[in-house]
């Protein structure tokens, strides 16, 4: 059987629409909450059997068509020796900070060299590769990372502070632009071997996670952070499709097009159809991009903006690939993600 997440990715019309979930594995399933009373969330994604096991749940409860990897977009900066942990209820919080050129300079005296930081890395690359021999034939496997602006914001924030106002990321990128461009290129330096890396092990598609586009104005994006994402797409595209994912990045399909991944992420909050006509000349498949809280509705509604995502989708004339918005949450109903899950893999394309 063909791999039509991979077809999809690659921009093909496919004659079902292939499906996955950010953040299908994790803490909504009971599975994942019992491996998690025994082990901590460094030590899950640390521990190749752990981290493969993880990744493979959902697969064994639902038919979907792609795995992701379980893995973290900080886990570069945790390489550097920024010290990870996750706060309970709070999330993650780095042990050092990035907000000056000395900080930067003391972190760079071990790993200006990216092989240096893909080094510390390489359980990622056994995790890939035990779920690797266990996929059906038909299964696509996907890796992934965090764009550099995201990246570097938690690094500079110090955690989960991101999701206020920036202050301090904003602080370093107007005070000290090059030390934080030079953050910036030593982050997508890493990137590209993290993700080559990724691929060497098995991984046949890659997302980009930009989740906190929406901190930029689009002239910002332009300025500090679309040429870093740009030499991470054509760089990867080389080896696997990237798929760009922008959070709240209604603003910056003009950018997108520019980055020109071969997969736009949709998210939630914008139109899934004008998004199909602003790319339809582009070559560039889509991806979502229903609201992942929908699956808290009554089965009727959910049905409902079901089709009417589905049936924009599959008209998309670049491949077309059916996701979240965003990433399941804590609490998601399993009924109703089995629910979706079987809609999306009944639904006839018209």
């Amino acid at each position: 059987m063909s791999k039509i997440l991979l077809e999809a990715a690659l921009g093909k019309k496919t004659n079902k629409i292939p499906l996955w979930l950010m953040r299908q594995a994790g803490r909504y399933l009971p599975e994942y909450r019992d491996i998690r009373q025994k082990h901590s969330t460094l030590e899950m994604f640390k521990t190749p059997s752990i981290a493969a096991e993880i990744t493979l749940q959902p697969l064994k409860r639902f038919q979907l068509d792609g795995a992701i990897i379980y893995a973290d977009i900080l886990l570069i900066p945790d390489a550097m020796g920024l010290n990870l942990s996750f706060v309970e209820k709070e999330g993650p919080r780095f042990g050092k900070t990035i907000r000056s050129s000395s900080d930067l300079s003391q972190i760079l005296k071990d790993f200006e060299n990216p092989l240096n930081v893909v080094e510390k890395l390489s359980y990622v690359g056994e995790t890939i590769e035990r779920v690797k021999g266990s996929l059906s034939p038909e299964t696509t496997l996907l890796g992934f990372a965090g764009a550099p602006f995201t990246v570097a914001s938690y690094m500079i924030e110090g955690g989960s502070g991101t999701k206020g106002d920036f202050f301090e990321t904003k602080k370093l990128m107007f005070r000290e632009p090059e030390t934080f461009h030079r953050l910036m290129m030593t982050l997508t330096s890493a990137t590209i071997e993290y993700l080559k890396m990724q691929i060497h092990a098995g991984a046949e598609v890659i997302q980009l996670f930009e989740s906190w586009s929406s901190a930029l104005s689009p002239q910002q994006y332009r300025e500090y952070c679309y040429p870093y994402s740009k030499v991470i797409v054509d760089e990867i595209k080389k080896y696997a499709p990237v798929i760009k994912f922008f959070g709240q990045g209604a603003t910056l399909t003009a950018e997108t097009l520019s980055i020109n991944p071969n997969v736009y992420s949709v998210d939630w909050r914008q139109d899934l159809s004008f998004a199909s006509k602003l790319f339809e000349d582009s070559k560039i498949a889509l991806q979502g991009n229903l609201d992942p809280l929908l699956l808290y509705a009554p089965q009727k509604l959910l049905e409902q903006k079901l089709e009417e995502c589905l049936k924009v989708g599959s008209a998309h004339p670049h491949g077309y690939i059916f996701n979240l918005g965003h990433g399941c949450t804590q609490n998601t109903p399993i009924e109703n993600v089995d629910f979706l899950v079987k809609y999306v893999n009944n639904y006839k394309i018209s």
